[in-house]
């Protein structure tokens, strides 16, 4: 929960335009029983997904909820929900109805000709997204909305992402920064350009932008696994740690480790052991090359190697 302070800096960022339409886009999945706590509060919401929603969808589907600067459901979610990744927030000059046509064309999403679930509300998801498109995939995103606002993985910081003249521009303010009137001058300008005309069909990511999505976002997940359990990562610039990651990454894929889970002991190895440390031991690389071996078990190998070799190294100082 953050402090009331912190609220009334974040609620100064969102609601900053008096004329403007506050709205948030929820995941189900991620937010606690959010069907109860919309009917708790009543705020104007409506389900993201077409048509009758099944009974086992209902409390993992995205919704579109409109926001009011004192309605008891803004503080609810605000002092709840903020840097738990409960969903994202925008400002629009449109009314529910026309974000609601906007947004569900987003959550069914193409790639190589098949259909799939797109989770554009799921902040690291956006984060990573929104830098990989062109000026063209941009204003179809953003279409009637002027501001998408969502945490940092540090929900000390506020992203900010705003779309001017079909560029975009990103903000990464303090949270406690409410910066209230400079928001509101930056969006007075592109409130005064009206949107494009809504587009038809259904968006598609490209192949390399689906890789570049899909990586950016394994890199910032094994960034957050190594400093929890390497706190002194922390000190490490973002930037530095996450070459660093790539680096190893790469290697691991050169013994055939692809997956996550494979190559999460590889890196831990390296951190613990020593950066080359299949070159310091022989025996750790005589596995690593041998092909034949399921990855699996090869995985298995290295989280005892690991542990048996840094209490050894322990025993011997």
């Amino acid at each position: 929960m953050i402090p009331t302070g912190d609220l009334n800096a974040l609620k100064g960022q969102l609601f900053c335009l008096d004329s403007a339409t506050v709205f948030a886009v929820l995941d189900g999945a991620s937010v606690p029983n959010l069907p109860a706590s919309l009917d708790l509060y009543r705020p104007e919401h409506t389900c993201l997904l077409r048509g009758v929603v099944s009974p086992d969808m209902v409390h993992v589907a995205p919704y579109l909820v409109a926001l009011e600067r004192n309605a008891p459901f803004t503080d609810w979610l605000l002092l709840n929900g903020w840097g738990k990744n409960w969903g994202i927030f925008g400002i629009s000059r449109r009314d529910l109805r026309a974000l609601k046509r906007h947004f569900r064309r987003w959550v069914h999403i193409e790639h190589d000709g098949r259909p799939m679930y797109f989770r554009f509300y799921d902040p690291t998801v956006l984060r990573n997204y929104l830098p990989t498109c062109n000026a063209e995939e941009l204003s179809t995103f953003f279409g009637p909305v002027r501001l998408f606002l969502f945490e940092d993985e540090d929900p000390e910081t506020v992203h900010l992402f705003l779309l001017r003249q079909n560029v975009l521009q990103l903000r990464v303010v303090p949270l406690r920064d409410s910066a209230e009137r400079g928001m509101a001058d930056e969006l007075a300008d592109s409130f005064a350009v009206e949107p494009s005309r809504e587009p038809t069909g259904t968006p598609a990511l490209r192949p390399e932008q689906l890789k570049q999505l899909g990586q950016s976002i394994y890199v910032a997940r094994m960034r957050r696994y190594l400093q929890d359990v390497f706190p002194e990562t922390k000190a490490m610039p973002r930037k530095t740690l996450e070459q660093l990651i790539e680096e190893l990454t790469e290697r691991a894929t050169g013994y055939k480790l692809v997956l996550e889970t494979h190559v999460a002991p590889f890196i831990v190895a390296a951190l613990i052991l020593g950066m080359n440390f299949e070159d310091k031991y022989p025996v750790a690389q005589e596995v690593l090359l041998d092909y034949e071996m399921d990855c699996g078990r090869k995985t298995e190998w290295l989280w005892d190697f690991i542990e048996v070799t840094a209490v050894g190294s322990e025993d011997r100082q």
